[in-house]
């Protein structure tokens, strides 16, 4: 996904693809190509999202507990380093 949204950010940037209006000055360009872009983004994100979802490669991964062996929490989370004084992560 993030790779979608940072190609189309790189076409959509003023003078790779087109350059909106054409003689304008900086700010006017990049203020029409942040439209653009939010535009286009709006509108193509729930099939962007559907089909990062269908090439997702972890769906079945489970989560890795630290220390090694640890068994997950009630929740399914796992504490990421060392627990507090507490226990708490």
């Amino acid at each position: 996904m993030s790779l979608a949204i940072a190609a189309l950010f790189f076409v959509l940037t003023p003078g790779v693809l087109l350059s909106l209006p054409p003689k304008g000055s900086k700010i006017v360009v990049a203020a029409t190509h942040a439209i653009v872009f939010a535009l286009v983004f709006h509108f193509s994100h729930k099939t962007l999202m559907n089909l990062a979802q269908q090439y997702e490669l972890f769906d079945d991964a489970k989560p890795v507990c630290s220390p090694p062996g640890k068994a997950p929490e009630k929740d399914g989370s796992c504490c990421i380093g060392s627990p507090n004084a507490s226990g708490m992560c």
